[in-house]
């Protein structure tokens, strides 16, 4: 991120220090924009001949263009006025001891140093044109991954930089890459060698700090063949329970194309499956149903909302800072390492939300599915040669009346059944139905300890759901009073599986169950030794008040009450999951271990060019947040070859005029390109940004999404190409732009091109555009949310889809972000 001293308020400048009025240039350029200070450029990087005469010629060809028409404010720009270069340290360091102190005050602040330690493999900083620092891990040096600046690059790798540099965006391809490449500064060179999997992200900073002063980094990264670039946030142990949405399953158990339950409550598929050795510590967290615990490395990232930030009281007296309803309520859950959770955070119990009611179940035959499920057995008679199904009772008259109302359930089917008194005492409801009995086995399972919903049920509407669950706890319930007004309901089963879809059954019915364990133990019965089996409780109060566990829609906000470590020394498992990268382990969400990532940047004026070979990975995420008196003028282009992804990610909240169009060539069959674009306008502000595609190769597949946000008079606009060449056959796009107003004042435009020359192709094209109603915000801020935080709930929720394609840091940074802006922070 970067921004200058004038345009920034006083608290944002107070708490984030981010313009120095202490830095000491070694050396700094005259204004202007010339030839001698193009070759000055060059002459202090001490560059080859053939990239001095290669700025030269751009710089001509940019002083020979005209204004492009579709951008006309490009020509009220002065750029004579600008500082093309300034150097603030003598050379790039590779520890963060060698920079200097003023620099690493800024860097400091961003979080670079924190970041580096704690999830990075490697670590750029730009400040003003130049580099002055690169750190990469060790390990990937040894496979060969190179990550450094663009200067260094040009003298230790001469010539990878002469045959890759220009080749994707050369200078003559417009107004602003002419320019670009005549005084490009610093930037990033990455090189990924074939085959090789980059495990976490690299990542770079980009900062201006001194007024008038231009920053025109250059970023290259090449994705040699079948390498890939994947974040990696962390792992579970095999036997951690992973949510399906009817059942839950080991993670071991678990493959690829298998569907779990994503953040949503939607079904999201398995894309990928890792599985590794681990030697640390694994944490344990235990939240208020102790039976929902769940076990993960620290650095995976956990959905959560900080008791801090929603605390209206201090800790006294040893008890957790009392936590406000309001404010848990109207919080954006973000994702947290599980390792900085701490007791009284908030995990986000997710509920499923999937319906589907293809079944011919009756209010009976529920009923006596939920009567099975507490009392039922189904066992084989020799002597009859038959399969029977029996209930057993108590003997009190209340079983009794229970037992005579099933018997009347199953003959209103047209089926036989009796009841019997065993001993005397106890009542046994028996048929031979083997309709019923087909029933009950497919639906809920055969074994005290093995009894399990089907998948058809737990897809079933909450309303027919319920019809079973309340005829369950008739047999396996009770009811008692924890207070005078407070009614507990506790039911035990000693099916596992079974105890956590009850949870989920009761969830969907906005009732959060708390789910505890009776471990089995070995026991006497008048002299006969027993083993009793593990039992599961499920009890809950339909008065809150007596829990902090608070509901939101599909998610329910549960408290940790405790957080183990131990140390762990075996296999442990994650999964990447589609769409929306994150999963359920008992219910609580947890984000993908891996979301691909090359850099997350704050751009100027700069050219980022990617080479994706064949079957490669790349994948940049951009958050933008430049202060409001700085023009942000960006190329970002990539090629992607045979079976090669790139992404582009890219978020614009800063800057006063930002015009960015990522965009993909696609030139190998199979070659897909994403591009999600976002951005938000303020007062003063203008986001042109958008995004293309160019099918080149046939079975090629590109999708661009572009959200913005328009406040206070800001203007955004999407501007995006798709073309889809003759023999690009078979190919397929879809492109959507959404826009959102939050008052009259403001404005949105689209511009979409799409130029199709085969007959085959499948394209899809979305816009919209909507605004916010008084009633939101009123039903917002009646719930003691002020207007900006109403307003930030809104646009969160806006752009959420776009949240979720980030790894749990940017997204972070992205809420953080959004908040500065709806509170006007910012400039």
């Amino acid at each position: 991120m970067a921004t200058k001293t004038e345009t920034v308020a006083d608290d944002y400048k107070e708490k984030y220090g981010f313009s120095d009025s202490t830095a000491d240039y070694v050396v700094r350029g005259t204004r202007g924009l010339n030839e001698d200070v193009v070759k000055e450029i060059s002459r202090l990087r001490d560059e080859p001949v053939w990239m001095e005469e290669l700025r030269l010629k751009a710089l001509r060809h940019f002083l020979s263009m005209r204004t492009p028409s579709w951008a006309p404010e490009l020509g009220l720009i002065d750029y004579q006025s600008f500082y093309y270069y300034a150097r603030s340290t003598a050379k790039s360091a590779d520890s963060w001891d060698q920079v200097p102190e003023y620099i690493k005050k800024t860097y400091d602040k961003l979080g670079v140093t924190e970041a580096e330690q704690k999830f990075l493999s490697g670590v750029g900083a730009i400040y003003e044109s130049d580099s002055v620092y690169h750190s990469i891990q060790k390990e990937l040096e040894k496979q060969g991954v190179v990550f450094t600046d663009t200067v260094t690059a040009m003298k230790e790798y001469p010539d990878i930089m002469k045959k890759y540099f220009g080749t994707v965006v050369p200078y003559n391809d417009n107004f602003i890459a002419a320019l670009q490449t005549a005084v490009w500064s610093a930037g990033s060179f990455v090189l990924v060698p074939e085959g090789v999997k980059v495990q976490m992200p690299l990542q770079a900073y980009f900062r201006i700090n001194a007024k008038n002063m231009g920053q025109f980094e250059r970023t290259l990264i090449i994705a040699e063949p079948h390498s890939e670039v994947n974040y990696i946030e962390g792992c579970l142990p095999a036997d951690e329970l992973v949510s399906k949405g009817y059942t839950l399953e080991p993670i071991l158990a678990i493959d690829t194309r298998e569907d779990v339950v994503a953040e949503s409550g939607k079904i999201a598929s398995v894309t990928k499956k890792f599985i590794h050795p681990y030697e640390g510590v694994m944490l344990t967290i235990v939240p208020q149903s102790r039976g929902n615990s769940f076990r993960l490395t620290p650095e995976h990232p956990v959905l959560a909302i900080k008791r801090s930030t929603v605390a209206i009281r201090k800790s006294r007296n040893g008890w957790l800072p009392e936590a406000s309803t309001a404010k848990l309520l109207a919080a954006i859950p973000e994702y947290v390492d599980a390792g900085q959770l701490a007791v009284g955070d908030f995990l986000v119990y997710v509920v499923p939300t999937e319906v589907s009611d293809n079944s011919s179940f009756t209010e009976t035959t529920l009923r006596i599915l939920g009567l099975y499920l507490a009392e039922g057995s189904i066992s084989f008679n020799k002597r009859l040669n038959l399969d029977v199904l029996a209930f057993s009772f108590g003997k009190s008259r209340k079983e009794k009346e229970l037992a005579y109302e099933l018997r009347d359930l199953i003959r209103s089917l047209g089926e036989k059944a009796s009841v019997s008194r065993s001993r005397g005492t106890y009542y046994t409801v028996v048929t031979y139905s083997k309709k019923l009995i087909d029933l009950c086995a497919t639906h809920c399972g055969i074994g005290a300890a093995t009894k399990a919903l089907s998948e058809v049920f737990m897809q079933l509407p909450t309303e027919k759901q319920m019809v079973l669950l309340v005829n369950y706890l008739k047999g396996d319930g009770n009811r008692y009073l924890k207070t005078h007004d407070s009614l507990m309901v506790r039911a035990s089963t000693a099916s596992r599986t079974l105890a956590f879809q009850i949870q989920e059954v009761l969830a969907r019915s906005r009732i959060f169950a708390n789910f505890s364990v009776r471990k089995g133990s070995k026991d006497k019965i008048k002299g006969r030794e027993i083993t009793r089996k593990d039992q599961y409780i499920i009890q809950y109060t339909e008065s809150p008040r007596w829990s902090e566990v608070r509901s939101r829609g599909n998610h329910f906000f549960v408290p940790i009450k405790r957080i183990d470590r131990q140390d762990f020394k075996d296999l442990v498992y994650n999964l990447e999951v589609e769409r929306e990268n994150s999963y359920l382990v008992k219910g609580f969400a947890v984000h993908n271990c891996t979301a691909p990532v090359y850099s997350s940047q704050s751009l100027h004026s700069a050219i980022v060019e990617m080479i994706a070979k064949k079957g490669s990975l790349i994948k940049y995420t951009t958050l933008q947040n430049w202060s409001k008196d700085v023009l942000n003028l960006v190329t970002k282009r990539a090629h992607a070859h045979e079976d090669a992804t790139v992404s582009w990610v890219d978020f614009n909240g800063g800057s006063k005029l930002t015009r960015k169009y990522p965009s993909v060539y696609l030139l190998g069959p199979r070659a897909k390109a994403d591009i999600i674009s976002v951005a938000y306008a303020g007062s003063g502000q203008t986001q042109d940004t958008g995004g293309k595609a160019i099918h080149l190769a046939p079975d090629t597949t590109s999708k661009i999404i572009s959200r913005s946000v328009s406040k206070d008079g800001g203007h955004t606009a999407y501007r995006g190409l798709l073309h889809i060449a003759k023999g690009a056959r078979n190919a397929k796009s879809t492109v959507r732009c959404d826009a959102l107003l939050l008052d009259d004042r403001s404005t949105t435009a689209t511009y979409p091109y799409m130029e199709i020359q085969e007959d085959d192709a499948t394209v899809t094209h979305e816009a919209s555009v909507g605004k916010v109603g008084e009633d939101q915000l009123f039903y917002l801020m009646s719930r003691g949310l002020s207007e900006g935080d109403a307003l930030s709930m809104v646009v969160n929720g806006f752009m959420e889809p776009f949240a979720k394609e980030l790894p749990m840091t940017y997204a972070v940074e992205l809420n953080r972000l959004l908040a500065l802006e709806m509170t006007n922070s910012v400039g």
